[in-house]
């Protein structure tokens, strides 16, 4: 049986919780500027959010009837990063398949082109220009990568498209006011750091030791800035810093050496990719040198796959993350209706009986995501277009079948930009390839999350 090397994606809309650090690019790219003339604006009274089209091109506001074309760019090509993410292009593409065949929005048919940008931002640009173009595409969804989204977010909010569900959990998804036609799918990073540090502050009340171990980004970046910022409340002490980079295929040796030097109460661990287990491994090895040092381990959604964790064997055993869908590998919802409906339409799209579900269901979710939206737009009263999908995606409440019980994705407008803040931590069993859920679900995040400035 083979397995693909998923990575952060997978988990948050897989697990919902997340898809990926992986997501979320390792390039520090910049589009800060503002998005020319079209500024968000909502209803006054607190009624629905409107975007204003006043300052649009008059595409923005024509009906689309028939056929709507949706764009996404992903590493389709060039090693690694088009080998953990092929699976979720299958799963993009199959949920597309399943709802022209389900008439999921009746005399609408969809049609997805996926342009291949190799993970490499300075790609982005032109595979964007071409869909646009040459395709005519009405919206994009799903593109992987922060560098990558933000590379193409001026040019996108400048011309009034459509560019949701950006696969990446940077918070800056949540500026509607200079860019309101991006919106992100994955848990805001500092939301999810916010969560660990509770975590931490109940299981040491009287206070903590802690190491950072982050890779050489501005994913890797918003963690650990979030980590410092709330460290002093928790009363968690860092004795050490730790970074990679993202293109180091090297065992971290060096850099966990010098964390259990200073033998942390707890470690926060943000890698990449095949970094996840490695860096587990490497961890093990420290611990077995260090007798009776066993850090608490909190490793980002980036690796949060079981199938990722897999890899690392023992040395995962007991590390805490967060999700917030169900885990379609996991035996226990190997009954569960929408996990049956989610793998039979996946094998009836070509996905192979014993491919990687769990980073498919990444893709699978990021369509399910955009039909609703588009399915919502199209029964507003401006009828389907470009800037009704806009409004549906910021007006937005939904529950996806693979979620768990209990999880709502919500956004409204500038009020709740972020979509995906309830989130439950959970403890990995290496034994079993399963998680133990840590606590309640963590709801109190819904629309609290900080925006940025």
């Amino acid at each position: 049986m083979t397995r693909s090397r998923p990575v952060r994606l997978l988990v948050l809309l897989a697990s919902l919780a997340m898809l990926a650090a992986a997501c979320s690019s390792d390039n520090n790219n910049g589009g800060n500027a503002a998005s020319g003339g079209s500024q968000s604006s909502s209803s006054a009274g607190g009624g629905e959010y409107r975007v204003d089209t006043s300052n649009c091109p008059p595409e923005a506001t024509q009906k689309i009837e028939g056929t709507i074309k949706i764009g996404s760019t992903m590493p389709l090509s060039g090693g690694a990063a088009a080998a953990a993410f092929a699976p979720v292009a299958q799963g993009f593409k199959a949920y597309i398949q399943y709802a022209n065949q389900k008439q999921l929005v009746p005399g609408l048919t969809f049609e997805l082109d996926i342009e291949d940008d190799q993970f490499n931002p300075t790609l982005t640009t032109p595979a964007v220009e071409k869909l646009r173009d040459q395709v005519g595409v009405n919206l994009f969804s799903g593109m992987i990568g922060t560098g990558n989204n933000l590379a193409v977010r001026d040019a996108l909010n400048q011309d009034c498209i459509p560019q949701l569900f950006a696969n990446s959990g940077d918070p800056r998804w949540g500026d509607v006011k200079n860019f309101p036609w991006t919106t992100g799918a994955l848990a805001p990073y500092n939301t999810e750091t916010a969560i660990y540090v509770d975590n931490i502050k109940q299981a040491f009340p009287n206070g903590a030791t802690a190491a950072v171990f982050n890779v050489n980004s501005d994913f890797g970046q918003d963690y650990r800035d979030t980590f410092e910022k709330l460290a002093p409340d928790a009363k968690i002490n860092i004795v050490d810093e730790q970074t990679i980079e993202g293109t180091d295929s090297n065992p971290p040796t060096s850099q966990v050496t010098s964390i259990a030097s200073k033998r942390p109460d707890v470690i926060l661990a943000v890698p990449l990719g095949a970094q996840c287990p490695q860096f587990l491994k490497e961890v093990a090895n420290a611990k077995a040198a260090n007798a009776g040092w066993n850090p608490r381990i909190y490793i980002t959604a980036t690796c949060a796959s079981t199938l990722l964790l897999a890899l690392a064997g023992p040395a995962a055993d007991g590390i805490y993350t967060i999700v917030s869908g169900k885990d379609v590998a996991d035996p226990k919802n190997a009954n569960d209706p929408a996990v049956i409906e989610f793998k039979q339409a996946m094998q009836a799209a070509g996905f192979p009986a014993d491919g990687d579900f769990p980073t498919a269901s990444a893709g699978w979710a990021v369509g399910e995501l955009t039909v609703q939206v588009i399915k919502q737009a199209a029964q507003s009263p401006d009828g389907l277009t470009r800037a009704s999908i806009l409004n549906a995606a910021r007006n937005f409440t939904f529950h996806p079948p693979l979620a768990r019980d209990g999880v709502q994705l919500i956004m409204k407008g500038e009020e709740d930009p972020y979509l995906n803040e309830e989130l439950q931590v959970v403890q990995y069993n290496a034994s079993t390839h399963t998680y133990t859920d840590v606590g309640p679900l963590v709801t109190k995040f819904e629309g609290k999350t900080e925006k940025p400035s």
